[in-house]
């Protein structure tokens, strides 16, 4: 659900390198004549190169020129398969759960849709509100897709991922220096994150900057830092479902942090009157010495991991997340169609243009990291493809995210609320959204116990 961790930092520095078309559409070409890893019922008259076909696209937020290069895609697909039509319907980022709900609710609407990855994608197809994407493209393929697993159940793959973002530290070596510090050495642990700042606070510079207004730069902190005492999000998931208590600080210890940065003035004091957005800004109009954002191309910045706090094995976990995902409707007339497109943006041509145009890495193994060129984009590749990478917040059902995750950080970086105030919070939605939808409750713990 990185969406509405929306990241509109700068962009990094690409290089251009793009495959003739006649090779991007062999590739879909052969991947589609092997034959999809299972064989589903197919809908009459499902033809893949004759159909009409409307597309619910949302990315632009995350990966700004993502719905110019869309619509460039698919000039050049229908243009190969000249029997194909496809409508792009650009989403609102604070629309785009409730609408498909709607769209779930009355059975019609897009053929492909967006969802953030994880619940998002994963309630509606409990709720049969979407088919398997790995029952319409082989899986030979999608074995070149990265992060799957975040939306894996039942042993089913139920959307596609396009893009990754990892989301790094960031200092102003400039002001890092002024202060006395080592421009070209950020903190790696949280001890050496609380000394840092109170240097650069000393040297007259706001350490850290974030905009919690709308709830999302508490719901990253949750993710970053929160996720730190686990050994597994199997742990986050057992609180969830009341199988573990959210009041154990192992979950709930991170808001005293938040709680304490805020207390020592560490924060940029308009923190609760500023979006997230804004928050992120800060960095860029050299603000505030600090960030966790997703930027390139400036060479007076050092970026690394985010620094350590807690004692759990996901302590030094990165946090790439597919953010959004695609996935094929139930009611679609035409899923073989639907799979075929969105194969055909993996190609190799698609996967470059992608990254010319957003200058944010495809979720795709076969993307040539040649391109890469900035110093910042290399370090920032590599903290992307880490072994380990989990982002919490994708594990938080979609009501407790909104009204509990969002709604908490609020509460500490406000100064209205304790921490013990925002464990409640939690604890409240917990039980409430048990009880309002005891059936994506069931199938959240379903999902927990055999995946």
């Amino acid at each position: 659900m990185l969406g509405r961790r929306s990241e509109n930092g700068g962009k990094m520095a690409r290089k251009n390198g793009v495959l003739a078309l006649g090779a991007a559409l062999a590739v879909v070409a052969g991947a589609f004549a092997s034959g999809a890893a299972s064989k589903p019922a197919r809908v009459t008259a499902d033809d893949p190169n004759n159909a009409n076909l409307t597309y619910w696209y949302w990315a632009e937020s995350d990966a700004p020129g993502a719905n110019g290069w869309i619509k460039k895609e698919v000039a050049i697909y229908e243009k190969a398969h000249p029997k194909v039509k496809i409508t792009v319907v650009t989403q609102s980022t604070d629309t785009l759960t409730s609408a498909f709900t709607t769209a779930a609710q009355t059975k019609s609407g897009p053929d492909i849709a967006t969802q953030w990855a994880t619940l998002p994608v994963l309630t509606p197809a409990w709720n049969g509100a979407s088919v398997p994407i790995s029952d319409y493209v082989p899986a030979s393929e999608i074995k070149n897709w990265i992060s799957t697993s975040e939306n894996m159940s039942g042993g089913k793959l139920w959307a596609m991922p396009q893009y990754l973002l990892g989301i790094p530290f960031v200092w102003n070596k400039a002001m890092f220096r002024k202060a006395g510090l080592n421009p070209n050495k950020g903190p790696k642990t949280w001890a050496e994150f609380l000394a840092d700042c109170k240097k650069l606070k000393a040297a007259g510079f706001t350490p850290f900057g974030m905009g919690n207004k709308d709830g999302y730069g508490g719901a990253w902190f949750f993710s970053l830092i929160g996720k730190q005492n686990l050994n597994s999000i199997d742990e986050l998931k057992a609180a969830m479902i009341g199988k573990a208590k959210f009041s154990d600080p192992k979950f709930s210890g991170f808001y005293q942090l938040l709680a304490d940065i805020r207390k020592n003035g560490y924060l940029n004091s308009d923190v609760a009157s500023i979006s997230f957005d804004q928050g992120l800004q800060l960095f860029e109009q050299k603000k505030v010495a600090m960030s966790s954002k997703n930027l390139g191309g400036i060479k007076a910045m050092g970026a690394g991991p985010i620094p350590v706090w807690g004692k759990g094995k996901l302590a030094t976990s990165y946090d790439t997340t597919q953010s959004s995902s695609a996935f094929i409707t139930k009611w679609s007339k035409h899923p073989r169609a639907a799979a075929q497109f969105l194969t055909f943006l993996h190609s190799q041509q698609a996967l470059k243009a992608w990254y010319k145009a957003t200058g944010v890495f495809p979720a795709d193994r076969r993307f040539p990291a040649k391109l890469v060129a900035d110093p910042i984009g290399k370090i920032q590749l590599k903290l992307d493809l880490s072994p380990v990478s989990v982002w919490p917040e994708n594990f938080v059902p979609p009501q407790v995210d909104g009204n509990a995750d969002l709604a908490a950080g609020e509460l500490i970086t406000s100064g209205s609320g304790s921490p013990a105030d925002a464990v409640a919070l939690w604890e409240r939605e917990l039980k409430k959204w048990k009880t309002q939808h005891p059936d994506e409750f069931r199938a959240y713990s379903k999902w927990v116990s055999t995946g």
